[in-house]
């Protein structure tokens, strides 16, 4: 019974480590769908997720990351562009953020 329980979900976890991608792997997939890589914010290194951030009718987007424990922003006004901002979080509750943009 614990076999049926565990063994799905060691693959589950096996195959989305073995599919985790890198920074620049992620950049390239928005770069691919018409986004440009504009900024960087914080200390990049190894993360252990990534997210987005990102809204079409915002008038701005606001990018943060924490760099030795301390939160920082940055604001993007989306007046010509839509901002894209790719965060990434560090086993060490440290982020850091990739900005991208793409014309309106």
């Amino acid at each position: 019974m614990m076999v049926r329980i565990w063994l799905p979900l060691f693959c589950l976890t096996y195959l989305q480590l073995s599919c985790s991608q890198n920074v620049s792997e992620v950049v390239e997939d928005w770069k691919q769908k018409g986004w440009s890589k504009v900024a960087f914010h914080g200390v990049a290194s190894e993360f252990i997720r990534h997210g987005k951030l990102m809204h079409e009718k915002a008038q701005s987007v606001e990018a943060s990351w924490i760099q030795n424990g301390v939160r920082k922003t940055k604001l993007y006004r989306q007046s010509n562009h839509h901002y894209l901002m790719l965060r990434f979080f560090k086993k060490n509750k440290d982020e850091f953020v990739v900005v991208m943009r793409k014309r309106k």
